[in-house]
């Protein structure tokens, strides 16, 4: 183990849109975490984020950064092109690690890192954010008591409001990681194997592009290890939402993961708009305010995803314990990803 004394010193790399509205503020809540430095290619960005959050050491070349003794953490929150080259800087440097997702740009580089990781101290987490969701942490537990009974289906909808017009090429290209799916639908790929306990097996896909991205709205079906099928909507260019449902013999489960009440169980006799059941939701929904009052307080659920990702990440340097977002679960949303890509380009399903 790397042993830390005080409140972990952690390095930033990448200091675009999610490092500034999401890492950062998330980051100030947290006393077990001193965020020392800070890099970006871009000085101005490297600069304005630094005099904002009060980063004391700033730097152009993340090497410079990964170099210094006095840091013992590395966030990688840098597009996804470059995640695999700094992850192996961080680790070589014996640096503990969070990438943020997607884990890199292919498979080939994400088995990189599992052979650099691989036998050393340091701890490695992949941001999957999604996962410190209060209301996903409370349907896994809802799915893992077999409330639902044997599960059929799963389904998904990501959508957002997004025009792309200044948008970065990384962020619109699929040879740099761009689009809906590889950005955002690899949130949900690793959702339904975080929250039903199996694997992705064979995907079908279909996409389209917009005038700005090259994959703006993507529809992906597919068959898991434990027999459901999963299909997912993903789209660039609507009104934004995210939400699960998980349909079993005994019921069903419906997540949106933007409502402070976004989580339903439906009994598989009752009907929506039944009057009971609403007024019973209605209830639940007021007793769970409590519940939900913290999360308001660091900026609603959604945003309280990234001080549980990083309270957890601070955590498992503290207490030398596992990883709850794994380099393999990195992978395997990706491997994912990578198969509806290769399914919608080729019109054949592809088996993971």
């Amino acid at each position: 183990m790397v042993r830390i004394a005080g409140p972990l010193r952690l390095g930033i790399i990448g200091c675009g849109k999610v490092a500034e509205e999401r890492h950062l503020p998330a980051l100030q809540r947290l006393p077990q975490i001193n965020v020392v430095a800070a890099a970006d290619v871009d000085a101005d960005r490297v600069e304005m984020l630094s005099q904002r959050f009060g980063v004391e050491h700033r730097f152009t070349d993340y090497r410079a950064l990964v170099d210094r003794q006095d840091i013992d953490a590395v966030g990688v929150l840098t597009p996804t092109q470059s995640h695999a080259e700094i992850g192996l800087a961080a680790l070589a440097a014996q640096k503990h690690v969070l990438i943020e997702k997607p884990l890199a740009l292919n498979l080939d580089e994400c088995d990189q890192l599992l052979a650099r990781a691989a036998g050393s101290p340091v701890k490695v987490v992949v941001g999957f954010n999604l996962r410190w969701h209060r209301l996903v942490s409370r349907a896994r537990e809802l799915v893992q008591s077999g409330v639902l009974g044997p599960i059929k289906a799963i389904h998904s909808v990501y959508t957002h409001d997004r025009i792309g017009a200044d948008a970065p090429d990384w962020h619109r290209k699929l040879s740099l990681g761009g689009g809906v799916l590889f950005n955002e639908a690899v949130h949900h790929f690793d959702l339904w194997q975080y929250l039903l306990g199996t694997e992705v097996e064979q995907v079908f896909s279909f996409s389209r592009p917009s005038g700005q991205y090259e994959d703006a709205i993507h529809v992906t079906t597919a068959t898991l290890a434990n027999g459901a099928l999963a299909t997912g909507l993903f789209s660039f260019r609507t009104s934004p939402t995210s939400q699960l449902e998980i349909y079993g013999e005994a019921g069903r489960l419906h997540l949106d993961c933007y409502r402070f009440d976004g989580l339903a169980l439906y009994p598989r006799t009752t009907y929506p708009g039944d009057l009971r059941d609403r007024a019973k939701k209605a209830v639940l929904a007021v007793q769970g305010l409590p519940d939900a009052v913290p999360a308001l307080r660091q900026g609603g659920d959604f945003q309280a995803t990234f001080c549980g990702l990083w309270r957890h990440f601070a955590g498992c340097i503290a207490q030398d314990g596992p990883s709850e977002c794994t380099l393999e679960d990195g992978r395997r949303a990706l491997r994912t990803a990578l198969a509806s890509l290769a399914a919608a380009s080729s019109g054949r399903p592809v088996r993971l």
